[in-house]
């Protein structure tokens, strides 16, 4: 299984220390970690952002993620849970995608698995101009998982913040 942190510009600076949690947190569950960015200054196995954003990445995963889920994870998911991770890999059988929800019910896209089935269907929105994660989860077979599950974790809108941007992480 490969995991993918993807740091896009809005974001802001995101500091070392951050960047290892969430590694951390992906590590025990994955063959390999890359991280998408366009600043390339840390430690870890780096690409760049394709111009398409976040859709676009996770199109470009796809080629090196096999015929298994990539687990992707924004690098300002502020309090990213290893547990909650492998919990969402446990569920995962043959969903085209696997997405925690708030206790608001929204989900948070950018904590989530993706089947590389998602792949045409990617690309097919990146086409038609469409770059939203938000998009792709209309078009595929999702797994919710639940705030009741995602609370057994801990709070689920503490688990699935992301950080204001710009901030750097402490």
């Amino acid at each position: 299984m490969l995991g993918a942190i993807l740091a896009t510009s809005e974001m802001g600076p995101i500091e070392q220390p951050h960047l290892q949690r969430l590694h951390s947190a992906l590590q025990a569950h994955v063959e390999r970690v890359v991280f998408y960015d366009n600043r390339g200054e840390h430690e870890f196995e780096h690409r760049e952002l394709p111009s398409g954003g976040v859709l676009a990445a996770l199109a470009a995963t796809f080629q090196d993620a096999g015929d298994d889920h990539v687990v992707l994870v924004a690098a300002d998911i502020m309090h990213p849970s290893a547990e909650l991770l492998r919990y969402m890999i446990q569920v995962r059988g043959s969903h085209e995608a696997v997405v925690p929800e708030r206790r608001d019910g929204r989900l948070q896209p950018l904590l989530a698995l993706y089947h590389p089935r998602c792949a045409r269907r990617a690309e097919g929105l990146i086409a038609a101009g469409q770059h939203r994660l938000d998009a792709l989860l209309e078009v595929i077979r999702v797994r919710r998982v639940t705030a009741d599950e995602v609370a057994k974790f801990g709070d689920p809108d503490s688990l699935l913040a992301r950080a204001p941007a710009p901030q750097s992480f402490m």
